[in-house]
């Protein structure tokens, strides 16, 4: 096309494209704009809020006492694999972690598949593992690993 152009141009011709040359454009309305990202989500992610003073010190503070106490703990956005009853390994992220009623550790874990819903866990009673970069299907179907029966007593923080 470029060259088509600049050749009109040197002829002294039009620069517009002749009417075969012109694409087809679509003319769509904001409305339908608007509808189709409702349907599929939108193609980012918010940027998450900084983490403040306060927060990030009540955070070292909780992973101090639970590093001095033996308990796992997992950075989140973590990809960790989590062993269900079903004898399935369920992949998850982990979206946070605090500590819990008990002075335990817990982590929030949020299952691939099941956005918006939040599970708390404490990782030192699961059988969990780090996770292999799994795709999810297209059909929003969780994405369960098919490693049913393998032996796994979870990891040990570093």
């Amino acid at each position: 096309r470029e060259r088509q152009r600049r050749r009109r141009e040197a002829a002294g011709g039009s620069t517009e494209p002749a009417a075969e040359e012109a694409t087809d454009v679509e003319a769509v309305s904001a409305a339908e704009v608007l509808a189709g990202v409702e349907e599929s989500g939108p193609n980012y992610a918010l940027p998450t809020a900084r983490e403040g003073q306060r927060e990030r010190r009540e955070r070292l503070r909780v992973d101090e006492t639970a590093k001095q106490a033996g308990h796992t703990i997992v950075e989140t956005g973590t990809h960790v694999e989590i062993l269900g009853e079903q004898g399935l390994w369920w992949p998850a992220t982990i979206a946070g972690r605090e500590e819990d009623v008990d002075g335990r550790l817990v982590h929030e874990v949020e299952y691939d598949g099941y956005q918006g819903e939040q599970y708390w866990h404490m990782l030192d009673d699961e059988q969990w593992r780090r996770a292999t970069a799994m795709p999810t299907p297209a059909d929003g179907t969780n994405a369960a690993a098919s490693t049913e029966g393998e032996e796994s007593g979870g990891e040990e923080a570093a």
